[in-house]
């Protein structure tokens, strides 16, 4: 997807949502904030296939302004963490639900190895193109066995008509065969459910009005109307579908300790093995301090800081320290070092 309509369609438009929601009342919110990723009946669904249930740790990937984050919060009891790389979609979940909000990229996560229950993906894998990474990325985050929650795109048949910017939608085929490859089984799958309610529909819509009336003459709002054309033409011809897909992960394949030319390798053992996975859990830390763009926030007006960049900033230094002294014990060269 171009830059220009990424923003359009995934950026501004949050902006705008979260204004016109703050306007109408926070009835609104849920339903503004859903608006293209799934109606009530789809998120029932995922919720039930991957059991969700009361603390749940529940990892969205792709939150946009975290509608169906805040659905499964407010319906289930589940804890969600909302991962999205957009900044105003990130201003805007944490504005309309309070909720936690990591600002990343879904192909590096910043989160320790099994450290979520559940994942919801919703709307997210046909926008990007290097989708083993994403999903491998998931399986790491995601406990043994743990769920993975999708609504995805699925292309037909070859396509006719044109594709909203930078949407690349995987075959049936393709999926399944994605899936497999990135340690996943997929156990259920169906088209998505019909239309929302009437009631949903209707505070979803007003809050579209207030967003057209506003924003009707900006380029940014034709950009992201021309992607729902797009999508809209593509649907009514048949040539693409919505899917709910629910699947597991499976257990990583066993290492082998044999290298590949001959002799033996060892395993990491007791103290090596601690100062290993200590590493990770560091390595992972960082990423998530990094992945918060501190720069980024001191160039907003106090009130709409999520954290205080200074301590950020700080963590990060004293998690530098503690990777470098965790690499000097086990032996390994600093990146700043000859080897």
């Amino acid at each position: 997807m171009t830059a220009s309509a990424m923003v359009a369609e995934f950026d501004d438009v949050a902006g705008w949502t979260a204004d016109a929601v703050e306007q109408l009342g926070e009835r609104h919110a849920i339903p503004a904030a859903c608006r293209g990723s799934a109606s009530p009946a789809a998120l029932a669904w995922l919720a039930e296939a991957c059991e969700l249930r009361e603390g749940t740790w529940l990892l969205d990937v792709g939150a946009g302004a975290g509608g169906p984050a805040a659905w499964a919060a407010e319906r289930f009891g589940v804890r969600p963490i909302l991962l999205e790389p957009m900044p105003a979609a990130c201003r805007a979940a944490a504005r309309l639900f309070k909720l936690p909000v990591i600002m990343a990229d879904g192909r590096r996560l910043p989160l320790r190895p099994g450290s979520v229950d559940a994942a919801w993906c919703l709307g997210v894998l046909c926008t990007v193109q290097d989708k083993a990474t994403l999903l491998k990325e998931i399986h790491r985050v995601l406990t043994p066995g743990g769920s993975l929650g999708l609504l995805v795109t699925v292309a037909r048949c070859a396509l006719i008509l044109p594709s909203p910017d930078g949407n690349h939608f995987p075959t049936q085929h393709e999926l399944a065969e994605l899936l497999d490859d990135t340690g996943f089984e997929l156990l259920e799958q169906i088209d998505e459910p019909g239309d929302a309610p009437l009631s949903w529909s209707r505070r979803a819509d007003q809050v579209a009005a207030i967003v057209a009336t506003r924003h009707r003459t900006d380029p940014a709002f034709a950009l992201a109307a021309g992607q729902g054309e797009r999508f809209a033409r593509l649907f009514a011809s048949g040539q693409i579908s919505m899917q709910l897909i629910h699947a597991v992960t499976r257990p990583a394949c066993p290492t082998s300790t044999r290298p590949a030319h001959g002799g033996t390798m060892s395993t990491p053992t007791g103290d090596n093995e601690f100062l290993h996975e200590l590493e990770t859990e560091v390595e992972a830390e960082l990423n998530l301090a990094e992945a918060s763009h501190p720069e980024e926030t001191t160039g907003l007006p106090p009130s709409q800081w999520l954290f205080d960049p200074m301590d950020v900033e700080r963590e990060e230094i004293g998690l530098r320290d503690l990777l470098g002294a965790a690499e000097a014990l086990e032996g390994k060269p600093r990146p700043d070092e000859s080897v």
